[in-house]
């Protein structure tokens, strides 16, 4: 733990804090920004004539490639292209389409031969419940850090000192605390199904303070001031200002969060310490219970299901807001 601590932190201000000072100058904006992000490592390196020389060669090679100019090439021939890449897409298409058929029937095929309707409705059953499971835990985790990476995002010097130990809680593995959990559990005795749910999302909730404090920072400075000017407050500066401006990144931290959270019902829905062990009604258990027995047909059963249940949860809610974003809440 000491070691992963000393990487992340090495892995944060030697590499992803000198991108982000040195990324901040491509920010358009009408008016300047209140606060820069800084550097030690970016200071250094553009202070120091050896580095500078060092890089010199590589520097004169990107510039002659990015002098390249390719040939123009002509209308009839760019609209041929146009046609033949229609239909490579439609073969693509018609190609992924072929394999997922095959893929569905092997696995129905391959299942039938062992499991019965029973196992089907089991499997089903505990995919509602990881699926609620799952939409809960999305929810609670959104209301808590959407406030807090706004709040840190919007001030840059803060969000310096917080972002390793964010990194640092991100990159802990989440099922070192399992064992944690189900002492406590069984010497308190209380309902595995609602407490080991929080063991899901403990390791992909960081996925949505992450999205939501780089959207904050990318925040347009100009539109804050503009709403400051207008004596945004409240409830009226969350609704009209910062969440649409945030909305995009959340929802792809929230989409990641879920899929994460989809994948770690395996592992946090059955939980084992020595002897002791703790299960909680839902998909993830029965893989893991199937998995443990050596049932593949069950196993595959379960996977086929959780990646019907993932899909169908991707076209219903994560994709229309996708297109919400893209269509009302883009910045051109």
């Amino acid at each position: 733990m000491a070691a992963m601590a000393l990487l992340i932190a090495l892995y944060d201000q030697l590499l992803f804090r000198p991108i982000v000072a040195w990324a901040d100058k491509f920010r358009v904006e009408q008016t300047a920004g209140q606060q820069r992000p800084a550097s030690w490592v970016y200071d250094m390196a553009r202070r120091t004539r050896l580095l500078k020389r060092a890089l010199r060669p590589i520097a004169w090679l990107w510039q002659r490639a990015m002098l390249l100019r390719l040939r123009k090439r002509a209308i009839a021939a760019a609209s041929e292209r146009a046609t033949a890449t229609d239909w490579g897409d439609r073969l693509w298409l018609a190609l992924t389409l072929a394999v997922a058929a095959w893929g569905g029937w092997f696995a129905f095929d391959y299942g039938r031969q062992t499991l019965s309707l029973d196992d089907v409705a089991e499997a089903f059953g505990g995919g509602l419940a990881t699926l609620v499971r799952v939409a809960v835990l999305i929810a609670i985790a959104s209301a808590i850090w959407v406030p807090v990476g706004v709040w840190i995002g919007l001030r840059p010097q803060l969000a310096q000192r917080v972002q390793p130990l964010a990194q640092f809680l991100a990159a802990f593995p989440a099922n070192v605390l399992f064992p944690v959990a189900v002492i406590a559990i069984m010497r308190t005795g209380a309902n595995p199904n609602l407490w080991l749910s929080p063991l899901m999302v403990l390791g992909t909730q960081w996925y949505i303070l992450f999205n939501v404090i780089a959207g904050a920072s990318a925040y347009p400075t100009d539109l804050r001031e503009a709403a400051t000017v207008y004596r945004l407050r409240s409830w009226t500066w969350w609704r009209r200002a910062i969440l649409p401006g945030v909305f995009p990144y959340y929802v792809t931290g929230a989409l990641t969060a879920s899929g994460g959270s989809w994948n770690a019902s395996i592992v946090a829905e059955l939980v084992h310490w020595g002897d002791q062990r703790v299960e909680a009604y839902g998909l993830g258990a029965y893989i893991a219970r199937a998995t443990q027995a050596g049932d593949f047909h069950r196993v595959v059963l379960g996977v086929a299901v959780m990646s019907l249940f993932v899909t169908l949860f991707n076209r219903i809610v994560w994709r229309p807001l996708y297109a919400y974003a893209e269509r009302r809440l883009r910045l051109d």
